[in-house]
């Protein structure tokens, strides 16, 4: 049986500590507290595991001038000591490899390979208590997406979380912009911080590393200087280190030192496009849709490629004709995908472009040069597809716009969405839903792609847009930044525009919920939303009971949220049952209404004896309630008096319970209330000889 609930501390209620499981003070048991501290990292930002030497390898990083090297320096002197040193900010404009640099300073750093994690700003509001802070860890902090200027609570607040990293023995490195740390200069200079701003890497020397770095392509690294090369020449000075970073990519696959299709790549099939597959003419009308199609929907199935394609050949503005005799005059896959720059994979059925790049690099064509197939056929079209022929592929589609929308912007792709939104409703919302969680999720667009996620949240009067806001926070989204998701489904439960925009807001909670590596975080949030005091508690009440609800049948278990939360192991187990308790004792001591509140608890006293919940964890929480609030009361007695197999379970729990209280009560022997023994001290997380979170 699952370790039993611990109680809130009542100043009335004295001390009992059972199993090492206190249920009175929290602070008392070093277990409890040892949950006390996992239900506070819940805030914390996500570490995701980064490998510096995988992600940006020592024999390919150009150092990003003088400067740099002397940041470097300093973190081999000072990072994972207890010298000054234990943050750098590495201040640079986008797209100056600023996050390579990071990966490289902490690559410097005197941090074990398995202890460096990224973490991405999963907060609306910056926020330097989100930060971790464990033992012997490298941390990068990600605010290249951040546009706004750093609150002034975030500089000072970040003063004392540095002293903190150097107490524990570890250190951070953070990649922003000058616009966001702007704020940041009036502090003065920090012994423990050092900020400095970084210069973009040579881009030639940038093609040169990377090509050296294998032994395959070392001899090619003479081209970019050789001016009989096609590749001489091509890179301005102030490029961007990904850019040239693309181009010894192509260089490294070119068929030799003139390679003219390489040179098309990277110049972005710019000959093709408008003097070959665009050049217009009937007789390439067919290819051209199937290489639309397949920009579209590559790696896709090919009969969703090639059944996309025939559907833009059908629409009104194109009506062209299918040839006498209809399918059985039509060649096979591979003859049809061919000549659209697509390979068939006869054993998987999957139509592929032979170049990826060139899907992109159509898109970007049709929307910059083709403004009239793209306004009037394709947005209609891609609404169909996705309806029929591309159904089960919308990643696919929202992946290829996501793309597209590092040439066009965010604005003309939400004008798409919405445009799809306000002529299809419903039918669309799972694409415009795929869509925007991709957005939400990229690197550079995404915070302004959240931001308006944000708007689409809070505006009731657009219920459809809600509903695909909702959608997007059940996908990449809502895992990349789980806590920015949440707050905008609350935004929608909040002020629904409609019942169906509450139940999909819910049902992207709920998904959130069964995530192993979320239903800690998404636990947390739920209760939060009902414990925070001072606020009216109805709305989040109803979301609390929608969310956790009595699964309906024993079937599939796991993808109901009571049942991963009351049977998942560990503390992060521990640490939500405690949060469903709590929960409950907000509900039961503030309820306008507490004969509803107590069907929904004898719901989950019949979900256990049905088997659709597991019965331990419903009489510990049964049984913590019991003592919360009264064992003599008439709430809990009827909950625990009912008919049913628990009822004598709950009877013997309860009354073993409250025995024991009175032994220890009159225990001549038991520690006082206020002795806290030393084995059982809380913690100090500031305290370096001590265990961490």
């Amino acid at each position: 049986m699952p370790s039993p609930i611990p109680t809130p501390a009542d100043p009335a209620m004295k001390q009992n500590i059972k199993d090492n499981v206190v249920l009175g003070d929290q602070n008392i048991a070093g277990r409890d507290n040892n949950i006390t501290n996992y239900l506070t990292g819940l805030r914390h930002l996500r570490p995701r595991p980064v490998n510096p030497d995988k992600l940006m390898p020592a024999n390919r990083f150009v150092g990003p001038g003088d400067i740099f090297d002397k940041a470097s320096q300093a973190v081999r002197l000072h990072f994972g000591g207890m010298a000054n040193v234990h943050i750098v900010v590495l201040l640079a404009p986008e797209k100056y490899g600023c996050r390579s640099a990071g990966l490289r300073l902490l690559a410097a750093a005197n941090v074990a390979g398995d202890r460096m994690f990224e973490l991405l700003p999963d907060w609306d509001e910056p926020d330097v208590a989100c930060l971790p802070e464990e033992r012997g860890t490298g941390y990068l902090l990600n605010l290249r997406s951040v546009t706004q200027p750093l609150p002034e609570a975030f500089y000072s607040d970040l003063v004392t979380y540095a002293s903190t990293l150097r107490k524990v023995g570890s250190c951070m490195v953070i990649a922003t912009t000058k616009a966001a740390w702007s704020q940041a200069r009036a502090g003065g200079l920090q012994p423990e911080i050092l900020v400095t701003e970084i210069e973009r890497p040579d881009p030639t020397a940038v093609v040169r590393k990377y090509l050296e770095s294998d032994e395959r392509t070392r001899d090619r690294s003479g081209w970019i200087d050789n001016e009989e090369s096609v590749f001489h020449g091509l890179l301005p000075g102030d490029c961007a280190p990904g850019e040239a970073v693309r181009l010894a990519s192509i260089m490294a696959k070119a068929k030799g030192i003139r390679d003219a299709e390489a040179l098309d790549e990277y110049q972005g099939w710019e000959s093709h496009l408008s003097t070959d597959w665009f050049v217009g003419g009937s007789e390439g009308v067919e290819t051209r849709a199937v290489r639309i199609a397949g920009a579209f929907l590559d790696k896709a199935p090919a009969v969703a490629v090639l059944n996309s394609a025939d559907l833009l050949l059908a629409t009104p503005e194109i009506n062209f004709p299918k040839p006498k005799g209809g399918l059985l005059a039509m060649p096979d896959a591979p003859k049809r995908l061919d000549p659209a720059g697509m390979s068939f994979d006869a054993a998987t059925g999957t139509a592929s472009l032979v170049h990826e790049s060139q899907g992109p690099a159509i898109l970007r064509y049709l929307w910059t040069k083709h403004r009239q197939l793209t306004e009037e056929v394709l947005t209609q079209w891609l609404q169909d597809i996705s309806q029929g022929p591309a159904k089960n592929h919308l990643d696919a589609i929202a992946a290829a716009l996501t793309h597209l929308a590092e040439t066009v912007g965010v604005t003309p792709i939400f004008n798409l969405a919405e445009g799809w939104l306000r002529d299809g409703g419903k039918r669309h919302q799972g694409l415009v839903g795929d869509l925007l969680s991709e957005l939400a999720v990229h690197p550079v667009l995404g915070s302004q792609a959240r931001a308006e996620l944000a708007t689409w949240a809070t505006g009731k009067t657009r219920p459809e847009r809600q509903c695909a806001v909702a959608q997007a926070c059940s996908g990449p989204f809502g895992t990349a930044y789980p806590s920015q998701a949440l707050t905008r489904a609350r935004y929608i439960l909040y002020s629904p525009g409609t019942e169906e925009a509450r139940k999909e807001a819910i049902n992207a909670v709920r998904t959130l919920a069964v995530d192993d590596d979320l239903a800690p975080l998404v636990t947390d949030t739920v209760v939060t939303w009902i414990t925070n005091a001072g606020k009216p508690i109805g709305t989040d009440r109803k979301v609390f009971f929608d969310v956790f609800s009595v699964p309906p049948s024993a079937d599939r278990l796991e993808n109901e949220p009571l049942a991963v939360a009351l049977t998942k192991p560990g503390k992060a187990g521990e640490a939500i049952r405690q949060r469903l308790f709590d929960a409950w004792q907000q509900v039961v001591q503030h309820s306008d209404d507490p004969s509803q509140v107590q069907r929904i608890l004898l719901g989950w006293r019949a979900g256990a004896e049905t088997d659709c919940l597991p019965s331990g964890p419903v009489v510990d929480l049964i049984v913590a309630l019991g003592r919360s609030t009264g064992i003599g009361g008439s709430f809990i007695k009827a909950v625990v008096k009912a008919k049913g197999p628990l009822k004598d379970a709950l009877i013997d729990a309860l009354f073993t319970d409250f025995l024991q209280d009175v032994e220890v009560e009159h225990d001549p022997l038991a520690a006082p209330q206020e002795t806290k023994p030393a084995e059982s001290r809380p913690h100090d997380p500031s305290d370096p000889e001590t265990g961490t979170q």
